[in-house]
């Protein structure tokens, strides 16, 4: 394997690591938002078991695309200042764990706690609450995107018509 291979490989792996770590409703947005972006144009388009026109399929096409992009845009910027401000919360100690606070008192970590700080228990308090934290982000996450799926359409619905007139010229859906 030539170095540059190497290189690339590690690369590869360095980015996934990063990503992976965004946490699961992270992850789950971004692959949702990739395949509406460049899956579902391609699926639709090229759907033999349809009898729409070329422009009515382009033009149904163009929809997840924009949905995509204002999916990803509400998404980034509100689950980034709900969790700057549970960061906030927890930094300023009120939002506590129950298995924190019991890990504390009894002194007994989860073994992957224990394995991730090398033995040290005057870090497994912090690794365990950053745990936990994570674990309560991703849980509020998902509420909140759920939550955000009826304004994502309307807002969506309002600006795809929009979109599409501007690329598709000629259209049956006037």
């Amino acid at each position: 394997m030539r170095i540059s291979q190497i290189r690339f490989n590690q690369k590869m792996a360095n980015s996934l690591e990063k990503f992976s770590s965004q946490g699961g409703e992270k992850i789950a947005n971004y692959i949702n938002a990739g395949g509406k972006f460049a899956i579902a144009p391609l699926v639709i388009m090229y759907n033999p078991f349809t009898k729409e026109s070329k422009e009515n399929k382009k033009w149904a096409a163009i929809k997840q695309p924009v949905e995509a992009v204002i999916t990803i845009a509400a998404q980034i910027a509100s689950l980034g200042l709900l969790f700057k401000g549970i960061d906030k919360l927890a930094a300023k100690g009120k939002i506590k764990f129950k298995l924190v606070e019991e890990a504390k008192k009894t002194g007994v970590f989860p073994e992957s706690v224990i394995n991730a700080v090398k033995g040290d228990k005057t870090k497994a308090v912090d690794e365990l609450n950053k745990v936990c934290l994570d674990v309560f982000k991703d849980r509020i996450g998902t509420l909140l995107t759920i939550a955000l799926y009826v304004p994502i359409l309307a807002i969506s619905n309002r600006v795809f018509p929009k979109v599409a007139d501007l690329l598709v010229k000629d259209n049956d859906n006037d």
